[in-house]
């Protein structure tokens, strides 16, 4: 059976905020934050600031995009004022690891299906009505990375 490593996150993007700023008119911390630097000598640096919430777990992607919303809901006003300035993006983003020592592994073979649930589902994932229109709201767009 195969392994995955998942995880998810859910990014700001600017190139003329930092993440500072970015953190400053949310109210609430990021996981992590980047700066993405141009390669090339005739672009501006920094090229974009990245502010981020991350999930790291074992869950799958759903519940882990699930449980990204939720931690920003309750600064959902603050992250729609942000979103109408033309110098922001959002993005959801899926990152997933297959055959990956470190990853886990679905239910096994033969589990009975009133065990599904115990088991962690790296395969499956689907998003429910709510969390797309979060996605809608927030014009962000959603970026699946696969990797084998």
């Amino acid at each position: 059976m195969i392994k995955i490593r998942q995880y998810s996150y859910f990014a700001l993007y600017s190139e003329t905020m930092t993440a500072v700023d970015l953190t400053a008119h949310l109210g609430i911390e990021p996981d992590e934050t980047r700066v993405f630097r141009s390669k090339s000598a005739e672009h501006r640096i920094p090229r974009s600031h990245s502010w981020q919430i991350t999930r790291h777990s074992t869950e799958s992607i759903d519940e882990q995009i699930e449980h990204l919303i939720d931690r920003l809901t309750p600064h959902r006003p603050q992250l729609l004022s942000l979103l109408d300035r033309p110098d922001v993006e959002a993005r959801m983003q899926v990152v997933r690891h297959y055959d990956d020592p470190d990853g886990v592994h679905g239910a096994p073979g033969g589990t009975a299906f009133a065990d599904v649930h115990k088991w962690p589902r790296p395969l499956g994932w689907h998003l429910t009505t709510a969390v797309l229109e979060f996605l809608v709201a927030t014009r962000a767009e959603l970026d699946v990375d696969e990797y084998n």
